[in-house]
């Protein structure tokens, strides 16, 4: 159907607020419902009538409410098509309401109305020579106990004890309900959420028996045990102590380290492991403050119905909505307000970072990327390309983070990072691709 007899406006009260509204007359609505009759009309048998010679009144009758439908889906499109033409930023518009669309009725025209938001015009103000601090933090030594003791924790093992139980041992049980068949568990009672139910197992020995009563709640961390209520029987099969390993020999081969491997290596491997962590941790931060500079620089304003609509798909990915009260949804949302906010506007700017550096991704590193992402998720590299086909909303948004990605890292680089260390004057140095490469550098636990 041809789009040259509608009558297609745009109306513009905000700078980034588009206004479409397109009518039909009713002598131009009657002319193409005329035409989807006839052309519907030798697709179908009506009994009584051959094909293609049934009366328009009766094909409209059986089927009026469904040709209709389809003529105002196709007009609306047509509408639609004509107005991207006269501003081509509807086509990737970032908001846009449900159309407002007149039924068609018979001697009335066809109206439609489409509120949209795009991206708004605004000028890229700075980008560069931006001076932010980073927090240079050292290891101590308590950090490396804390990280070896819970490697140890990691690799401890449980030991059979032929004493009462205290409250840091692990207790094997035998735990029933009435006559039912006793279920085997371990109980640790260290673990709060057991102790709490559990205590009285604490100077117990194995063969002790003893009667609870209890009402479980619905998260406790045994399945079994949840929602139920009464006395419970328990026997105690053993006591069990978990045991460290030693830092010895023994233990540094089990984990694949030298023969000639360390105390002393360890406690080095372990500092130059949470300094590497921290050395990430502090370029996030980095970035998260390079960020708050870049839109601080570069005020752009955010249209509403979008800004809303993100917080609202935020919160639907974070929370169960159907469990929060409508005065606590509101709280939420203020406190969250000023960060979306502030990632919209982000995204605005690094996008026209982007377009005005030229920054570009071809199809190939988006899939070597797509392959890192599948990677860490645990899954085969292999599956990248199905997960990620090539000209799918998947496959284009992943190249639009790569973008944003360089265009930030080319904004840090051109700026000016100084360290600060807490008992050290700030000094301030030029950003370097050297730098970035040190402080970037990936490790793996020990």
């Amino acid at each position: 159907m041809s789009g040259g007899f509608m009558a297609v406006s745009i109306e513009r009260p905000e700078p980034s607020v588009i206004i479409v509204k397109g009518e039909y007359s009713p002598d131009e609505v009657a002319s193409k419902l005329n035409e989807m009759v006839n052309n519907y009309a030798g697709q179908i048998q009506i009994p009584g009538f051959r094909r293609g010679k049934a009366p328009k009144s009766m094909i409209l009758a059986r089927y009026g409410d469904s040709l209709k439908q389809d003529l105002s889906r196709e007009l609306l499109a047509e509408i639609v098509q004509e107005a991207i033409e006269k501003v081509p930023e509807l086509e990737n518009a970032l908001y846009t309401d449900e159309p407002k669309i007149e039924k068609i009725e018979e001697g009335k025209p066809f109206s439609v109305q489409i509120y949209a938001e795009i991206v708004p015009q605004f000028e890229l103000k700075k980008y560069q020579d931006f001076e932010i601090t980073r927090e240079e933090v050292p290891v101590d030594d308590k950090e490396i106990d804390s990280v070896i003791e819970d490697i140890l924790m990691r690799n401890s093992s449980l030991e059979e004890r032929h004493r009462p139980a205290t409250e840091n041992d692990f207790v094997k049980i035998e735990f029933s309900e009435a006559d039912q068949e006793p279920i085997p568990m371990l109980v640790p009672l260290d673990d709060p959420e057991f102790f709490q139910f559990f205590a009285e197992l604490v100077g117990k020995s194995s063969d002790d028996t003893l009667q609870i009563e209890a009402q479980f709640p619905d998260g406790f961390p045994d399945r079994r045990l949840r929602g139920k209520t009464g006395k419970f029987n328990i026997k105690v099969v053993k006591v069990m102590e978990q045991v460290k390993p030693k830092l010895d020999s023994e233990f540094f081969k089990k984990m694949g380290k030298p023969e000639e491997y360390n105390e002393h290596d360890f406690r080095k491997e372990v500092r130059e492991y949470i300094g590497q962590q921290k050395s990430r941790q502090a370029d996030d931060v980095v970035k998260s403050k390079l960020i708050d500079a870049i839109v601080e620089a570069n005020p752009v304003p955010v249209p509403e119905k979008y800004f809303q609509s993100r917080m609202n798909d935020y919160i639907n990915e974070q929370w169960d909505t159907s469990k929060i009260e409508p005065e606590k949804l509101d709280e939420l949302k203020q406190q969250i307000a000023s960060y979306i906010r502030k990632q919209i506007q982000y995204e605005f700017i690094v996008d026209k970072i982007v377009e005005q550096e030229k920054i570009d991704v071809d199809d190939q590193e988006v899939i070597n990327t797509a392959r890192g992402v599948i990677s860490s998720m645990g899954y085969s590299p292999d599956a990248a390309e199905q997960v990620f086909k090539p000209q799918t909303e998947q496959f284009e948004n992943l190249r639009k983070r790569i973008k944003r990605d360089k265009a930030l890292e080319l904004v840090l680089s051109r700026s000016k990072i100084i360290a600060k260390t807490p008992d050290e004057t700030p000094q301030g140095k030029e950003n370097s691709n050297a730098d970035k490469n040190q402080d970037s550098g990936e490790s793996n636990s020990p």
